[in-house]
């Protein structure tokens, strides 16, 4: 009888832990907004695990909840479809050329284990309502979309009339709406900057800095950011992650050893051993065949190629994209015609070279010296790149 009681009892306290574990690992999100319509919809785009999950949600007297789980504080995204304007948009542009572009912001906010958020606000002003919630990087979020609201507004406008220019095929116009855009998103990072640096007690600010595009600097630069943080700041998980890219950041310097890697050649199936190239000048190519300022720089490399292949010069590249045949269509249709690798091949104890590289964004070119050192590294722009060759080969 002892035995059946104890029995039962570790049961309920394994189903009590079960349940409170499903509670811990819930999240609701409540919604509010006035002046919905029946042709107006909330899409929700879940990402947890990986994957991305789309739901339409019920929406009645403008009141809609989602419900969902998360291990891990995560972004959820909530986005505005009203069927008018999608029919309006398509009756304009009906017998058109042209693509209408993407650009409108959504709602992305963040979701927790155990969160509970409320969505208050009128549905024309959506995506910038208020999301009322207790996770600091949602208050942070408020406070910046406070900060830019008049910004964040005119680029949405400004959005309109982007798709108003590529329907008339108005090159100047488009250049005009562009520029204006920048101009307010220069305005949008110099406000952010200023209260990423004014918040060093906030991880959201070092979430922010890591996410916001502002992480394009050298070792010493990040390092000096960083050092503005508080420790408890430096010790959280995107502290973490700005000390590892600070790491390997100033691991990949001028002057550092490059990481050696092997990848199969994708025309010959043989290895490609980046040490055996010792005694030559190397570059990188890290490019892909559907980045289009990637391709528009194969010009300027095959004539480099042409130049200097015959002076200890190897150019080798590696492209970011799944399969080795697009890589191959790809080569061929911008008639390059030295060594390729895929990225995403793996290897054993081996990490992927966008890691080992610090590969954030293509085209990123870099140039290695005959003793496996790095000489310099362009992200985008490469046009020192000449330079610094003439330099080396006095041509």
């Amino acid at each position: 009888m002892m035995k059946r009681i104890v029995l039962i009892g570790f049961i309920c306290l394994f189903c009590g832990i079960q349940q409170m574990m499903g509670q811990t690992d819930s999240y609701t999100v409540k919604g509010k907004l006035s002046g919905m319509s029946e042709d107006i919809k909330i899409i929700v785009l879940d990402r947890q695990g990986g994957n991305s999950k789309f739901d339409t949600l019920k929406v009645e007297n403008g009141e809609f909840v989602y419900s969902g789980k998360a291990d891990q504080r995560q972004q959820l995204t909530f986005m505005r479809l009203s069927q008018k304007e999608q029919e309006a948009s398509r009756a304009k542009w009906k017998g058109k050329r042209g693509m209408i572009l993407s650009g409108k912001f959504d709602l992305t906010f963040f979701v927790s284990p155990g969160a509970q958020i409320e969505i208050q606000g009128d549905q024309k002003d959506f995506p910038f309502v208020e999301v009322v919630s207790e996770d600091e990087f949602n208050q942070g979020m408020m406070e910046l979309q406070r900060l830019n609201l008049k910004e964040l507004k005119e680029i949405n406008v400004l959005h309109d009339a982007l798709n108003d220019a590529v329907l008339a095929d108005d090159s100047v116009a488009k250049m005009d709406v562009f520029e204006q855009q920048n101009a307010l998103r220069a305005r949008i990072s110099q406000r952010t900057t200023e209260w990423i640096t004014s918040h060093p007690n906030r991880e959201y600010a070092m979430w922010l800095y890591l996410n916001s595009g502002l992480t394009s600097k050298t070792a010493g630069e990040l390092k000096q950011q960083y050092d503005r943080f508080s420790n408890e700041v430096q010790q959280s998980e995107a502290g973490k992650k700005l000390a590892e890219l600070i790491r390997v950041r100033t691991a990949l310097a001028p002057g550092a050893p490059a990481p050696d890697f092997t990848l199969k050649n994708i025309y010959t199936g043989e290895d490609i051993h980046l040490a055996d190239y010792r005694g030559k000048y190397v570059l990188l190519d890290f490019w892909a065949s559907w980045c289009v300022p990637c391709r528009k720089s194969h010009p300027h490399l095959i004539q480099i190629n042409q130049k200097y292949k015959g002076e200890n010069f190897v150019l080798l590249g590696i492209a970011s994209d799944r399969k080795d045949e697009v890589i191959k269509k790809a080569a061929q249709e911008d008639k390059i015609d030295w060594p390729q690798m895929n990225i995403y091949e793996k290897r054993d104890q081996q990490k992927q070279l966008n890691e080992m590289y610090d590969i954030s964004a293509i085209p990123t070119k870099i140039l290695i010296d005959p003793e496996g050192k790095i000489v310099v590294k362009y992200v985008g722009d490469s046009a020192g790149l000449d330079r610094e060759l003439e330099k080396i080969f006095k041509k």
